[in-house]
Protein backbone atom coordinates (compact mmCIF):
# COMPACT_ATOMS: atom_id res chain seq x y z
CA UNK A 1 0.00 0.00 0.00
CA UNK A 2 2.87 2.37 0.78
CA UNK A 3 5.58 3.03 -1.79
CA UNK A 4 7.90 5.89 -0.80
CA UNK A 5 7.60 6.36 2.96
CA UNK A 6 9.56 9.08 4.76
CA UNK A 7 9.38 10.72 8.18
CA UNK A 8 6.82 13.50 8.51
CA UNK A 9 8.78 16.58 9.52
CA UNK A 10 6.91 19.45 11.17
CA UNK A 11 6.66 22.38 8.79
CA UNK A 12 7.73 20.35 5.75
CA UNK A 13 6.01 21.21 2.47
CA UNK A 14 4.08 17.95 2.17
CA UNK A 15 0.81 18.05 0.23
CA UNK A 16 -2.35 16.00 0.68
CA UNK A 17 -4.62 15.15 -2.24
CA UNK A 18 -8.08 13.71 -2.61
CA UNK A 19 -8.01 9.93 -2.23
CA UNK A 20 -9.22 9.58 -5.82
CA UNK A 21 -6.07 11.39 -6.96
CA UNK A 22 -3.78 8.57 -5.79
CA UNK A 23 -3.49 5.90 -8.46
CA UNK A 24 -1.57 3.74 -6.01
CA UNK A 25 -4.74 3.21 -3.97
CA UNK A 26 -6.53 1.80 -7.00
CA UNK A 27 -3.76 -0.82 -7.18
CA UNK A 28 -4.48 -1.97 -3.61
CA UNK A 29 -6.80 -4.96 -3.33
CA UNK A 30 -6.61 -5.41 0.46
CA UNK A 31 -5.93 -3.14 3.43
CA UNK A 32 -5.17 -4.00 7.09
CA UNK A 33 -8.02 -3.08 9.43
CA UNK A 34 -8.68 -2.93 13.17
CA UNK A 35 -11.51 -4.61 15.05
CA UNK A 36 -13.05 -1.22 15.86
CA UNK A 37 -14.00 -0.72 12.20
CA UNK A 38 -15.21 -4.28 11.50
CA UNK A 39 -18.91 -3.57 12.04
CA UNK A 40 -18.97 -0.69 9.55
CA UNK A 41 -16.83 -2.36 6.91
CA UNK A 42 -18.65 -5.70 7.11
CA UNK A 43 -21.51 -4.12 5.13
CA UNK A 44 -19.22 -3.35 2.18
CA UNK A 45 -16.16 -5.63 1.99
CA UNK A 46 -15.21 -9.22 2.81
CA UNK A 47 -13.25 -9.14 6.09
CA UNK A 48 -10.69 -11.94 6.07
CA UNK A 49 -7.20 -12.71 7.32
CA UNK A 50 -4.03 -12.57 5.26
CA UNK A 51 -1.36 -15.15 5.92
CA UNK A 52 2.10 -13.63 6.30
CA UNK A 53 4.49 -16.48 7.05
CA UNK A 54 3.51 -17.87 10.45
CA UNK A 55 1.40 -14.84 11.35
CA UNK A 56 -1.97 -13.50 10.21
CA UNK A 57 -3.34 -10.02 9.59
CA UNK A 58 -6.98 -8.92 9.60
CA UNK A 59 -7.75 -7.18 6.28
CA UNK A 60 -10.60 -5.82 4.21
CA UNK A 61 -10.65 -7.16 0.65
CA UNK A 62 -11.37 -4.11 -1.49
CA UNK A 63 -11.27 -5.71 -4.91
CA UNK A 64 -10.56 -9.03 -6.62
CA UNK A 65 -8.27 -7.42 -9.19
CA UNK A 66 -6.12 -4.35 -9.72
CA UNK A 67 -6.27 -1.72 -10.94
CA UNK A 68 -9.87 -0.77 -10.10
CA UNK A 69 -9.84 2.93 -10.95
CA UNK A 70 -13.32 3.51 -12.32
CA UNK A 71 -15.54 1.99 -9.63
CA UNK A 72 -13.07 3.04 -6.91
CA UNK A 73 -13.48 6.71 -7.81
CA UNK A 74 -17.25 6.40 -8.12
CA UNK A 75 -17.46 4.89 -4.64
CA UNK A 76 -15.31 7.66 -3.21
CA UNK A 77 -17.70 10.23 -4.68
CA UNK A 78 -20.62 8.37 -3.09
CA UNK A 79 -18.90 8.60 0.29
CA UNK A 80 -18.93 4.86 0.99
CA UNK A 81 -16.96 3.82 4.08
CA UNK A 82 -13.34 2.85 3.56
CA UNK A 83 -10.78 1.35 5.95
CA UNK A 84 -9.15 3.78 8.36
CA UNK A 85 -5.78 3.35 6.67
CA UNK A 86 -7.35 4.48 3.40
CA UNK A 87 -8.94 7.47 5.13
CA UNK A 88 -5.54 8.34 6.64
CA UNK A 89 -3.53 7.95 3.44
CA UNK A 90 -0.81 9.08 2.70
CA UNK A 91 -0.10 9.21 6.44
CA UNK A 92 0.90 6.04 8.27
CA UNK A 93 2.37 5.05 11.65
CA UNK A 94 5.71 3.47 12.46
CA UNK A 95 5.69 0.22 14.44
CA UNK A 96 8.50 -1.78 16.01
CA UNK A 97 9.18 -5.48 15.44
CA UNK A 98 6.65 -6.44 18.15
CA UNK A 99 3.89 -4.42 16.46
CA UNK A 100 3.85 -1.65 19.03
CA UNK A 101 3.39 1.88 17.73
CA UNK A 102 6.55 3.98 17.95
CA UNK A 103 4.62 7.24 17.93
CA UNK A 104 6.22 8.44 14.69
CA UNK A 105 4.07 9.51 11.75
CA UNK A 106 5.28 8.71 8.26
CA UNK A 107 4.30 10.19 4.90
CA UNK A 108 4.00 8.28 1.64
CA UNK A 109 5.42 10.69 -0.95
CA UNK A 110 3.78 9.36 -4.12
CA UNK A 111 2.82 11.46 -7.11
CA UNK A 112 -0.88 12.27 -7.53
CA UNK A 113 -2.70 12.17 -10.87
CA UNK A 114 -1.69 14.96 -13.22
CA UNK A 115 -3.35 18.29 -12.50
CA UNK A 116 -4.48 17.39 -8.96
CA UNK A 117 -4.60 20.25 -6.47
CA UNK A 118 -3.08 19.58 -3.08
CA UNK A 119 -3.66 20.82 0.45
CA UNK A 120 -0.63 21.45 2.71
CA UNK A 121 -0.12 19.18 5.69
CA UNK A 122 1.13 22.18 7.68
CA UNK A 123 -0.16 25.73 7.70
CA UNK A 124 2.07 28.79 7.42
CA UNK A 125 2.51 28.88 11.21
CA UNK A 126 3.77 25.24 11.07
CA UNK A 127 0.68 23.87 12.84
CA UNK A 128 -1.21 20.94 11.38
CA UNK A 129 -3.91 21.75 8.82
CA UNK A 130 -7.52 20.64 9.31
CA UNK A 131 -7.26 18.22 6.36
CA UNK A 132 -4.20 16.58 7.90
CA UNK A 133 -5.84 16.49 11.34
CA UNK A 134 -8.75 14.47 9.94
CA UNK A 135 -6.37 11.93 8.45
CA UNK A 136 -4.29 11.76 11.60
CA UNK A 137 -7.43 11.05 13.60
CA UNK A 138 -8.24 8.06 11.41
CA UNK A 139 -4.67 6.84 11.79
CA UNK A 140 -4.73 7.21 15.56
CA UNK A 141 -8.01 5.27 15.86
CA UNK A 142 -6.50 2.42 13.84
CA UNK A 143 -3.24 2.43 15.79
CA UNK A 144 -5.00 2.54 19.16
CA UNK A 145 -6.91 -0.69 18.37
CA UNK A 146 -4.12 -2.59 16.63
CA UNK A 147 -2.91 -4.42 19.75
CA UNK A 148 -6.43 -5.76 20.42
CA UNK A 149 -6.79 -6.77 16.77
CA UNK A 150 -3.51 -8.67 16.87
CA UNK A 151 -4.49 -10.36 20.14
CA UNK A 152 -7.80 -11.56 18.67
CA UNK A 153 -6.09 -12.78 15.52
CA UNK A 154 -3.40 -14.63 17.47
CA UNK A 155 -6.04 -16.27 19.65
CA UNK A 156 -8.11 -17.44 16.66
CA UNK A 157 -5.03 -18.77 14.89
CA UNK A 158 -3.81 -20.45 18.08
CA UNK A 159 -7.05 -22.45 18.25
CA UNK A 160 -6.66 -23.52 14.62
CA UNK A 161 -9.74 -21.58 13.54
CA UNK A 162 -8.18 -19.83 10.52
CA UNK A 163 -8.41 -21.89 7.33
CA UNK A 164 -6.80 -21.15 3.96
CA UNK A 165 -9.28 -19.57 1.55
CA UNK A 166 -8.06 -19.83 -2.06
CA UNK A 167 -10.36 -17.89 -4.40
CA UNK A 168 -10.90 -19.22 -7.93
CA UNK A 169 -13.40 -17.30 -10.04
CA UNK A 170 -14.36 -17.02 -13.69
CA UNK A 171 -15.90 -13.61 -14.40
CA UNK A 172 -16.84 -13.45 -18.07
CA UNK A 173 -13.63 -14.52 -19.78
CA UNK A 174 -11.45 -13.37 -16.87
CA UNK A 175 -9.95 -15.94 -14.55
CA UNK A 176 -9.36 -14.55 -11.06
CA UNK A 177 -7.12 -16.29 -8.54
CA UNK A 178 -6.41 -15.02 -5.02
CA UNK A 179 -4.16 -16.83 -2.57
CA UNK A 180 -2.84 -16.11 0.90
CA UNK A 181 -6.18 -15.30 2.54
CA UNK A 182 -7.90 -17.18 5.39
CA UNK A 183 -11.40 -17.42 6.84
CA UNK A 184 -12.80 -18.79 10.08
CA UNK A 185 -13.48 -22.51 10.13
CA UNK A 186 -17.28 -22.76 9.64
CA UNK A 187 -17.56 -26.19 11.29
CA UNK A 188 -19.87 -26.22 14.30
CA UNK A 189 -17.30 -28.01 16.43
CA UNK A 190 -14.70 -25.38 15.63
CA UNK A 191 -17.08 -22.55 16.48
CA UNK A 192 -17.66 -23.97 19.94
CA UNK A 193 -14.05 -23.07 20.62
CA UNK A 194 -15.08 -19.40 20.43
CA UNK A 195 -16.74 -19.72 23.85
CA UNK A 196 -13.30 -20.43 25.32
CA UNK A 197 -11.89 -17.34 23.62
CA UNK A 198 -14.76 -15.17 24.83
CA UNK A 199 -13.85 -16.01 28.40
CA UNK A 200 -10.34 -14.71 27.76
CA UNK A 201 -10.96 -11.83 25.36
CA UNK A 202 -14.54 -10.70 25.94
CA UNK A 203 -17.62 -10.83 23.73
CA UNK A 204 -15.98 -8.58 21.12
CA UNK A 205 -14.11 -11.54 19.66
CA UNK A 206 -17.42 -13.33 19.03
CA UNK A 207 -18.76 -10.15 17.43
CA UNK A 208 -15.74 -10.09 15.14
CA UNK A 209 -16.52 -13.66 14.07
CA UNK A 210 -20.11 -12.63 13.29
CA UNK A 211 -19.03 -9.58 11.25
CA UNK A 212 -16.56 -11.76 9.38
CA UNK A 213 -19.24 -14.30 8.49
CA UNK A 214 -21.68 -11.64 7.29
CA UNK A 215 -19.00 -9.80 5.33
CA UNK A 216 -18.30 -12.77 3.06
CA UNK A 217 -21.59 -12.11 1.27
CA UNK A 218 -19.84 -9.04 -0.18
CA UNK A 219 -17.79 -11.27 -2.49
CA UNK A 220 -20.64 -11.04 -4.97
CA UNK A 221 -20.36 -7.26 -4.83
CA UNK A 222 -16.67 -7.48 -5.71
CA UNK A 223 -17.44 -9.84 -8.59
CA UNK A 224 -20.09 -7.44 -9.89
CA UNK A 225 -17.67 -4.54 -9.58
CA UNK A 226 -14.98 -6.46 -11.46
CA UNK A 227 -17.48 -7.18 -14.23
CA UNK A 228 -18.52 -3.52 -14.38
CA UNK A 229 -14.88 -2.39 -14.50
CA UNK A 230 -14.26 -4.82 -17.33
CA UNK A 231 -17.25 -3.63 -19.35
CA UNK A 232 -16.40 0.04 -18.79
CA UNK A 233 -12.83 -0.58 -19.87
CA UNK A 234 -14.00 -2.37 -23.01
CA UNK A 235 -16.36 0.51 -23.82
CA UNK A 236 -13.52 2.99 -23.33
CA UNK A 237 -11.24 1.07 -25.67
CA UNK A 238 -13.99 0.84 -28.28
CA UNK A 239 -14.65 4.58 -28.07
CA UNK A 240 -10.94 5.31 -28.46
CA UNK A 241 -10.76 3.03 -31.51
CA UNK A 242 -13.77 4.77 -33.10
CA UNK A 243 -12.21 8.18 -32.50
CA UNK A 244 -8.97 7.08 -34.10
CA UNK A 245 -10.67 5.70 -37.22
CA UNK A 246 -13.29 8.47 -37.67
CA UNK A 247 -12.69 10.71 -40.71
CA UNK A 248 -11.48 14.22 -39.99
CA UNK A 249 -13.04 17.34 -41.45
CA UNK A 250 -12.24 17.58 -45.16
CA UNK A 251 -11.59 13.85 -45.65
CA UNK A 252 -13.56 10.90 -46.97
CA UNK A 253 -13.90 7.76 -44.87
CA UNK A 254 -10.87 6.23 -46.58
CA UNK A 255 -8.75 9.24 -45.60
CA UNK A 256 -8.61 10.83 -49.06
CA UNK A 257 -8.96 14.63 -49.22
CA UNK A 258 -12.23 16.12 -50.46
CA UNK A 259 -11.53 18.20 -53.59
Amino acid sequence: MYQSVQALQQGAEHLLFDLADYDSLAETIYVPIAVVEAQTLAHHYPLVWRRAGETFELVALLSISAPHYLMWRQELKLGLPHPLLIEAYPLCAAFNAEGAERGAVLFDAVAPVEGAKGTPVFKADRTISSAAAQRLNALQVYASDLARTQAFTKALAGQGLLLDWPVRLLVGSDGVELDGFCVLDPAAAARKTLSVLVADHGFSIAELATFHDLSLFNMQRLVDRHRSERLLAQAGRAETARAQTAPTLGQTTDGAPIL
